[in-house]
């Protein structure tokens, strides 16, 4: 979640980490379990929380349950996302969450309703 400016470049678990490798060289180790969920938490879902067409929702979701509510269910599940067996899908998702904006898609479901339905205000 460091070096949001760099692209991540690939990923390693070793025990309960998870070592992320960006192009400027740069490693983050993030020890997997509830603090660095909490901190994906606040980094990435406190301002954008997941939106109805969001492809990783059930993770944020997950994220979302185990920072607030400290649920364990949520937490096993996201421990068993982040594992290496996994890799290419935690890849895709860590890079999904660092470029994640909402604004052109919140736009979209913002419109007034006769816009949705390509329906014109009769003026009386």
């Amino acid at each position: 979640m460091d070096y949001i400016n760099n692209e991540l470049v690939d990923i390693t678990f070793i025990d309960n980490t998870m070592v992320i490798a960006y192009n400027n060289n740069e490693t983050e180790t993030l020890t997997l379990g509830k603090e660095t969920y909490e901190k994906m938490y606040k980094e990435w879902l406190v301002e954008q929380p997941p939106f109805i067409s969001d492809i990783y929702k059930n993770n944020m979701n997950n994220i979302i349950l185990a920072s607030i509510h400290n649920n364990q269910k949520c937490v096993a599940d996201l421990d068993g996302f982040f594992v290496a067996e996994n890799k290419e899908e935690v890849i895709n998702f860590l890079k999904y969450m660092r470029t994640r904006d909402l604004t052109q898609e919140k736009l979209k479901w913002n419109k007034p309703l006769y816009e949705l339905y390509n329906k014109a205000i009769v003026e009386e």
